[in-house]
């Protein structure tokens, strides 16, 4: 089970309502959830994506859909 929580400086406080019975024994492990959106790492995402791209160099008339699929009718 994952019961996600956050420490407010002196205790653990769960996100959300956990259904356990009183005075179960429990054993945890914690583990950092990275954020969900970091512009600084998106950035440098998107920079290595760029320094990947290659000029395929392809006519804009060849990307029409007719010269596509033109050997698909038969």
């Amino acid at each position: 089970m994952v019961i996600r929580a956050h420490f407010d400086g002196k205790t653990l406080v769960l996100d959300e309502p956990v259904d356990l019975p009183v005075n179960e024994p429990l054993e945890f492990e914690f583990k950092p959830r990275e954020p969900a959106w970091d512009p600084q790492r998106a950035k440098a995402a998107l920079r290595r994506l760029v320094s990947m791209a290659v000029d395929a160099n392809i006519p804009l008339e060849a990307l029409r859909r007719e010269n596509m699929y033109e050997d698909r009718g038969a």
